[in-house]
């Protein structure tokens, strides 16, 4: 039996999590045999850092954007060695302690900061498990590890060209996009063109985004219909509920892949955050996609290149959203530009399913290699062999 270890950082959900999960899924129907755990770095380190980390993220993010996004990019640069050797200092050693408690024979990161102590152990060789890099944003930080990593999962051709430049070798890079889970994957069934629009708004599967139903409160032509993803954010989904309207329903946290499939096959828009799993199942699901705001940090990032791919439209919100959409809706042109933007996107995915990359993970680092019990068992019966 083979084990993988996955590591994200904080237990919140995010699309660390749902990246992650739909690689774990994906294994498990290819080789029943595989036995993944998931396990998020700062929680095992300590429960109380991880509420602490998470807690403060979240405060600083919407109390503070600029000074994050500050700290952010300089963390999360090449230049910021001085912060990184503190955070070796403190972390190595239970990221040694955690590897070899679990014993795994590959290690996925969906996190920089576990994907960077991964890299340290290895340079300095107490590590020799192999590591893959799943990466959920449309770049890729300082902060990751890169040379000791043995496959790297990047979301588009331009971060594969990023890598190649800084030495990586080709038959590491498998350009995956940034996973979604493969029920995303169905075809959408054509609706008649004298129904509404539909969109989903969504602020993150914690309904951070900002002023996320001022955006419908003054909708009225009566030819869109919206669903709300509140993530968490109670008081987000009873604002909305107050609205009392019949053309947007407020929807809680949606945990199940299924579920989110049904939704984004019914929607033919979303209004979201440039989250990287979200935009990428928004792409899958060729839905049209609206930037309604920002965190600080890595999705200012993602924006430009969304923006500069023609993957994604900012909402002004000095004017009309649903009068936006129906600029974009009924312009041939736009919707042209558009669905070739998607399309060439697309076309550079090495891998189309979160199946194949299992397969292919497995010819390029399991294949011919035994887990130490199989290792004992082929000895011990060599040895009977041999005895005869």
């Amino acid at each position: 039996m083979k084990k993988i270890l996955v590591l994200p950082l904080f237990k919140m959900e995010s699309g660390h999590h749902r990246s992650a999960n739909a690689l774990v899924e994906a294994f498990q129907k290819h080789d029943p045999e595989i036995q993944c755990e998931k396990v998020d770095f700062l929680s095992y380190v300590n429960g109380g850092l991880e509420r602490f980390v998470s807690n403060l993220y979240l405060t600083w993010i919407k109390k503070f954007p600029k000074a994050y996004s500050s700290f952010y990019h300089l963390f999360f640069s090449k230049k910021s060695s001085m912060l990184q050797s503190a955070y070796e200092a403190v972390f190595l050693e239970k990221m040694e302690q955690l590897i070899e408690v679990k014993q795994p024979d590959l290690i996925v990161c969906t996190h920089s900061f576990p994907s960077f102590l991964v890299d340290k152990l290895k340079r300095y060789g107490v590590c020799d498990v192999p590591v893959l890099n799943l990466y959920t944003d449309f770049f890729i930080n300082g902060l990751w590890g890169k040379e000791q990593v043995d496959v790297h999962c990047v979301p588009s051709k331009d971060v594969k060209n990023e890598l190649l430049q800084m030495g990586i070798p080709e038959n590491k890079v498998i350009v995956s996009g940034i996973l979604a889970n493969d029920r995303l994957n169905r075809r959408k069934m054509n609706r008649q063109h004298d129904e509404k629009i539909h969109v989903i708004l969504s602020g993150g599967s914690l309904g951070l985004g900002k002023n996320l139903s001022s955006l419908v409160k003054t909708s009225s032509s009566g030819l869109v219909e919206y669903k709300v993803l509140c993530g968490t954010n109670r008081a987000l989904l009873d604002k909305v509920n107050s609205l009392n309207s019949s053309h947007i329903t407020a929807l809680p946290y949606i945990a199940s892949a299924e579920q989110m499939n049904q939704l984004y096959s019914w929607a033919d828009a979303i209004v979201t955050k440039p989250g990287g799993a979200t935009i990428s199942e928004a792409i899958r699901k060729k839905l049209l996609i609206f930037i309604h705001s920002v965190l600080p940090g890595q999705e200012e990032i993602n924006l430009e290149y969304l923006s500069e791919r023609g993957l994604a439209e900012t909402i002004d919100v000095r004017e009309s959203f649903e009068d936006q959409l129906l600029s974009v809706v009924s312009d041939s042109s736009k919707l042209f530009a558009i669905n070739k933007a998607r399309h060439l996107y697309m076309n550079e995915l090495d891998v189309r399913s979160c199946a194949e990359l299992a397969s292919l993970i497995e010819q390029k680092l399991f294949a011919g290699k035994k887990t130490p019990k199989e290792k004992y068992l082929n000895d011990l019966f060599s040895k009977l062999y041999r005895s005869l």
